[in-house]
């Protein structure tokens, strides 16, 4: 295979998977898409699937590299257990059609993940996320420009906050803490020769921060004031490194501590500089119902992997129960979300996931000792906090969940990557 068609076929699988592994949470796609019939839009993205894993097994025949693939792949027995756990609820699931097409993008979006974490390095993994993120950005940005009424949430009691390409302008103001991330580290990637990416890395942060600002989410806001201040620590942390002794990081423990209590204690002050309440415009009650109500009914198993919130019925009867104005459409929770979907052993399950992933991040960052290799703790700690008081990890898009274990695979790579051909 010459080198331009597999370059060609590469580009064409990685446009593929990122926009795949977001199409739910687009504003001209759906939520909930209808599974009842092979003809309906679910379908289609199955379909969509199955091309884009076409081309993956390609270009793994080509390079003669299947073996290293199933290889990366056997030492990954928690994540092979929760992605079986997901495709298995079908057999309880209140819609199994509806199950069985949620597991499978989830499945094959694992696939891919695992592929492109076996195949690049995570500077080049930082490249193809700053094309994808700044694809996001400026198409977003068009749309809101171009097309307000698309682009914006006219409806009350948003009242013309930005969402660009997606659903909603939370879900915005979530990815956009994550994207100036991205950004920020290309622009630390700035070499001689200056590169398409450095120049085009400091406008587009600058863009993020305004497409953050103008969403209007008090949650994104926090997301990103603590993303730069982790990495204004880490920058210290790598500076001063060869002096700091266990008392230094004993403090660091204690002074983080009484912050985290002195948060939690002054929540309405918090989330008064931010123009919110302490009860997360809403979230805490809702929280609380589908915890005494809801999930209790259902607590181990839950009701199967991507079902509740695509019943139009529960969403309808959860806006009643809470009288609020639009129909529920998620938990607000990425953590909830998967209790709801399923119970206690499936976010135990997905726990031990998680917990292994910050485990190699921070093993990783600690080995390398260099600000790329914090990359990885950063975006972890982005997962934690956004997922707080919103569902990034599978509800409404796998994109972030595809980013976490692309990242599990390149941090967890002992032997040789997949090869050139």
């Amino acid at each position: 295979m010459s080198s331009r068609t597999e370059r060609l076929t590469e580009s064409i699988f990685l446009f593929l998977v990122f926009l795949l592994v977001n199409l739910r949470s687009f504003v001209f796609w759906t939520l909930f898409p209808d599974t009842s019939s092979l003809t309906d839009y679910a379908w289609r993205e199955i379909a969509l699937w199955f091309l884009t894993l076409l081309l993956m097994a390609y270009l793994l025949w080509k390079r003669e590299s299947f073996g290293i693939y199933l290889d990366v792949w056997r030492r990954q027995p928690l994540l092979i257990g929760f992605i079986l756990l997901c495709l298995v609820s079908v057999a309880w699931s209140d819609s199994w059609t509806t199950t069985l097409h949620r597991s499978l993008v989830f499945l094959f979006a694992s696939l891919a993940a695992a592929y492109i974490g076996t195949r690049h390095s995570l500077v080049e993994f930082i490249r193809i996320l700053f094309w994808a993120c700044a694809f996001f950005t400026l198409s977003s940005f068009l749309l809101i420009i171009i097309r307000p009424i698309l682009g914006t949430d006219l409806n009350p009691p948003y009242n013309g906050a930005w969402r660009g390409i997606f659903w909603h302008k939370n879900h915005l103001g979530n990815l956009m803490p994550f994207f100036s991330l991205v950004f920020l580290f290309q622009i630390f990637q700035w070499k001689n020769p200056i590169s398409r990416e450095s120049v085009l890395a400091l406008p587009l942060y600058l863009l993020s921060l305004l497409m953050l600002f103008r969403s209007s989410s008090a949650a994104g806001y926090i997301v990103a004031l603590a993303l730069h201040f982790a990495l204004i620590v880490i920058i210290f942390w790598l500076k001063f490194l060869g002096r700091l002794r266990a008392i230094h990081y004993y403090g660091i423990l204690v002074f983080v501590l009484f912050t985290a209590i002195a948060v939690v204690l002054k929540l309405d002050f918090v989330f008064g500089l931010f123009n919110r309440s302490s009860t997360l415009t809403g979230r805490v009650p809702l929280w609380g119902y589908l915890l005494k109500d809801i999930f209790v009914q259902k607590a181990w198993l839950g009701y199967g992997f991507g079902t509740i919130w695509s019943n139009l019925a529960f969403r309808i009867h959860t806006r009643d129960a809470l009288g609020w104005i639009y129909p529920v459409m998620i938990g607000d929770n990425g953590f909830l979300d998967i209790l709801l979907n399923l119970g206690i052993l499936g976010l135990l399950w997905f726990l031990a996931v998680y917990v292994q992933i910050w485990a190699r991040s921070l093993r990783y960052m600690i080995l390398k000792r260099d600000l790329l290799s914090s990359f990885v703790f950063l975006f972890m700690l982005y997962t934690l906090f956004a997922n707080i008081s919103y569902s990034l990890f599978m509800e409404t898009e796998v994109f972030i969940w595809s980013v976490m274990i692309i990242l599990l695979f390149i941090c967890s790579q002992a032997g040789n990557p997949i090869p050139e051909k």
